[in-house]
C-alpha cells in the first residue's frame, strides 16, 4: 500500500508540474515541426548555401567527362524588381561567393573556366527546365559548345497588315526595329531597316494596306535586355513626331489601361500577352514562345 500511495504522490506532482508549465505565459507552446516542400530564403547567407548545393548538383554529371563548366545562369519567376532577383543581383556580385563555387568544383573535380559567367535571368519562362534552387528560382549550367536556353518571342500583327505573317525574336541583343516599309528613308534621309516591317502604300499602293499609315516609318524597336532577361520595347529614336502614340496593355492581365511610351529612353518589359498599339489603330502582339 505505501508503495501504490508513493507511485501516486509520483505522479500527482509530475501531473502538477506539467500543469505550471503549460500555465507559464513566458514559455511558447511549439507545434511539431513541419518539413517544408520547398527550402525558404530569410537572408543572402541561406541563399548562398541553397544555390552552392543545386550548383553542385546541376554540375555533378560533368565530373565523369571532360565538360567544362563555362558559365551558370540563374532563372528567376519573379519580375526585375522583386526582393528574390535583389538577392540574386547581390550573390553574384559577390566575389567571395564565386570563388567559393570554384573551390567546391575543384575538390569534385569539376573542370571550369577562369573567367566563369554569372547571370540572373528575370521572369524566366524556363524554370521548369533547370536545376531548382527554392521555389521560383534555378540554376543552369553552361559549358562552352552549349548556349543560353534560348527565350525566344513572337510579334503577330493583329491589326494591320505586315510583310510577314509572324516574326521570331531571339534573344541576341539584336535590336529589332518597327515601322512602316522594309528599308524606308527617315527625315534626315537616311535609309533604316525594319525588321518587324508593316506594307506601305509606297511599296504596295493597294486601299487594304492604307491603315499602316499609322504606323511611322520608324515607331518602335525590341531588344532582349540580358541583364533582366526579358525582351523590352522603346519608343524609336528616330520618331519625331511626338504625336505618335505607342500604347501597350496586357487583358489577359487585367491591365486594360495600359502603359505609353513618349521617351525613348525609357523602356517597357514586355510580358507574354502584351499588346503593343500604335496611334490606337495597329496592334501587335507579343507572346512568349514555351
Amino acid at each position: 500500500m505505501n508503495w501504490i500511495k508513493k507511485k501516486l504522490e509520483q505522479l500527482s506532482a509530475k501531473l502538477n508540474a506539467e500543469e505550471e508549465l503549460l500555465s507559464d505565459t513566458s514559455i511558447q507552446k511549439t507545434e511539431p515541426e513541419k518539413v517544408a516542400d520547398e527550402p525558404k530564403i530569410d537572408n543572402i547567407e541561406e541563399l548562398k548555401e541553397i544555390s552552392i548545393g543545386a550548383i553542385t548538383k546541376a554540375v555533378r554529371m560533368l565530373s565523369y567527362g571532360k565538360s567544362v563548366v563555362s558559365g551558370l545562369v540563374f532563372h528567376s519567376k519573379f519580375a526585375d524588381n522583386a526582393v528574390e532577383n535583389v538577392g540574386l543581383q547581390a550573390l553574384i556580385k559577390d566575389e567571395e561567393f564565386i570563388k567559393r563555387i570554384k573551390r567546391d568544383f575543384k575538390s569534385k573535380g569539376i573542370k571550369f573556366k577562369d573567367d566563369l559567367s554569372v547571370e540572373v535571368l528575370h521572369e524566366s519562362p524556363l524554370m521548369e527546365k533547370v536545376t531548382k534552387i527554392t521555389e521560383g528560382i534555378g540554376v543552369e549550367a553552361l559549358t562552352p559548345t552549349e548556349t543560353l536556353k534560348k527565350i525566344l518571342a513572337r510579334i503577330k500583327a493583329t491589326e494591320g497588315i505586315t510583310w510577314e505573317e509572324e516574326y521570331i525574336l531571339e534573344p541576341t541583343g539584336k535590336q529589332y526595329f518597327i515601322g512602316r516599309c522594309k528599308n524606308p528613308k527617315i527625315e534626315n534621309g537616311s535609309k533604316i531597316h525594319n525588321d518587324i516591317a508593316f506594307i506601305g502604300i509606297e511599296e504596295n499602293d493597294e486601299e487594304q494596306y492604307k491603315i499602316n499609315n499609322y504606323v511611322s516609318r520608324s515607331h518602335a524597336l525590341i531588344v532582349f535586355d540580358k541583364e533582366a532577361g526579358a525582351y523590352k520595347i522603346y519608343r524609336s529614336r528616330f520618331m519625331n513626331n511626338f504625336s505618335h502614340k505607342i500604347k501597350i496593355y496586357n487583358t489577359g492581365l487585367n491591365d486594360y489601361e495600359g502603359v505609353s511610351l513618349n521617351q525613348p529612353q525609357v523602356p517597357h518589359i514586355l510580358r507574354d500577352g502584351d499588346s503593343i498599339c500604335f496611334n490606337d489603330k495597329i496592334i501587335l502582339e507579343f507572346s512568349i514562345i514555351k
